[in-house]
């Protein structure tokens, strides 16, 4: 009684979409103005859209969108997965 409905997000170790998932949260992480203003977005949007599989529909293109300016950033910042070590299960603010 009274939990959040949540979304969590399990990805196979080395698998692409882990990468995808990492990439995701890592420059979420470094780029403060992008992370404020996908923040902004996810909660206009969870206010005009409650229901998790409408809210998906709508934010996978503003995801495509956001994620090709992570691999901008990855590509000038050298970002990549570090190697050997397994990549944990995250839950990108997606």
């Amino acid at each position: 009684m009274g939990a959040r409905r949540c979304n969590v997000h399990l990805r196979r170790e080395r698998d692409p979409n882990c990468r995808y998932a990492l990439l995701f949260r890592d420059y979420l992480r470094a780029d403060e103005a992008a992370r404020r203003q996908w923040g902004a977005f996810k909660r206009r949007l969870a206010h005009s859209v409650p229901d998790l599989l409408d809210n998906g529909q709508i934010k996978a293109p503003a995801t495509e969108i956001l994620m090709i300016a992570a691999e901008h950033w990855a590509a000038a910042t050298g970002w990549q997965l570090p190697p050997g070590r397994p990549a944990p299960s995250v839950s990108p603010a997606t």
